[in-house]
């Protein structure tokens, strides 16, 4: 009721004012003043996917089966879930089950790629702010990969630069200048970069660590992309599974018994908004406090997602802590 009334109020304004009302400084006062609301939302999210992962391991399987609800209503309403899964058959046909994408295919086929992008820059945010959290947070982590599929594929395949090609593959995303903080993408009819919907909003508004995990860069060293939507029913159980497929990779996270040396994701440290955010959700003084406040953030954030005789190593042995080298190439199919 709170939020109807805001609506109202903000709808009488604008009638008032001649302007367009529905501009983002709207969508935060209104999501500002249904955040009591909305806390209840996301506690009833929590739940639903915690009873979830106790029937399936797998959020593929959940997918199967959830329960959306109808898609559209007479005055034009769509839940998060259902809008969130009108992504699914665009990443199936493009991302195979490694999480590698048919660039070559899905630039043959761009229009499918545009359609699927102004999906993102015709939802109304009157829609968007009555969606729970869950729902919220994975429709910016699909509206992120949305558009960075987009970005590369307008300039795929990639031409090297000379000077670049001296530190990254030729095929790396590193020389598509200002793909993640120049290149605008319209979302609700505003204007953002991939830097901004990963600093600003699924880490600063949302402080969702793990959704570093969930996001593409375009690279085979950062987290596999899904061939499926984050939903908000089964978000929990989706960004679980990415972090534990993350970390169970050897080329990411590495225990050298011999020489004592540890080796953590270097995507923890890759930006410092990544830096800030996991050192302030799993900042310690309980454990690791032989190691830099961030070290022990980093080994505190990753003993839950790694084999149990592994996180005994962590807590019980001594060790030198070093990140993985980064994989820059880009995360395509073989065209051969």
């Amino acid at each position: 009721m709170k939020s109807l009334w805001v609506l109202n109020l903000l709808f009488l304004t604008a009638v008032c004012s001649g302007q367009n009302w529905i501009d983002w400084a709207a969508v935060n006062t209104i999501e500002t003043a249904n955040s009591a609301d909305e806390a209840e939302v996301f506690s009833d999210s929590n739940n639903s996917s915690n009873s979830g992962s106790n029937s399936s391991d797998n959020s593929s399987d959940l997918l199967n089966i959830i329960d959306v609800g109808d898609s559209n209503s007479a005055d034009d309403y769509i839940g998060g879930d259902p809008f969130n899964l009108g992504f699914a058959q665009f990443l199936k046909e493009y991302v195979d089950e490694r999480g590698l994408v048919n660039y070559s295919k899905m630039r043959r086929f761009r229009l499918e790629l545009i359609q699927t992008a102004e999906k993102l820059a015709n939802l109304k945010p009157e829609i968007y702010i009555t969606w729970s959290r869950n729902e919220k947070i994975a429709f910016w982590i699909n509206a992120y990969n949305i558009c960075t599929l987009k970005g590369i594929v307008e300039n795929y395949p990639i031409k090297p630069s000379r000077f670049m090609l001296l530190f990254y593959p030729p095929n790396s995303v590193m020389h598509l200048a200002g793909l993640r903080d120049e290149s605008y993408f319209m979302i609700m009819g505003i204007q953002y970069t991939l830097d901004e919907i990963e600093r600003d909003i699924l880490l600063g508004r949302f402080e969702e660590p793990r959704a570093c995990f969930a996001i593409t860069y375009g690279t085979m060293g950062g987290a596999v992309l899904r061939a499926e939507p984050y939903v908000g029913k089964v978000l929990e159980n989706q960004l679980e599974e990415q972090m534990k497929n993350y970390l169970a990779r050897s080329d990411i996270f590495k225990i050298d018994e011999t020489e004592k040396v540890v080796y953590l994701p270097s995507i923890f440290k890759m930006y410092s908004w990544h830096e800030e955010a996991i050192l302030k959700r799993y900042g310690t003084n309980q454990l690791f406090r032989v190691h830099k406040p961030f070290v022990r953030a980093g080994l505190n954030f990753a003993k839950d997602y790694i084999s149990e005789a592994n996180a005994e190593f962590l807590k019980k042995k001594e060790y030198t802590v070093e990140y993985s080298r980064y994989n820059w190439r880009l995360n395509e199919q073989s065209t051969k």
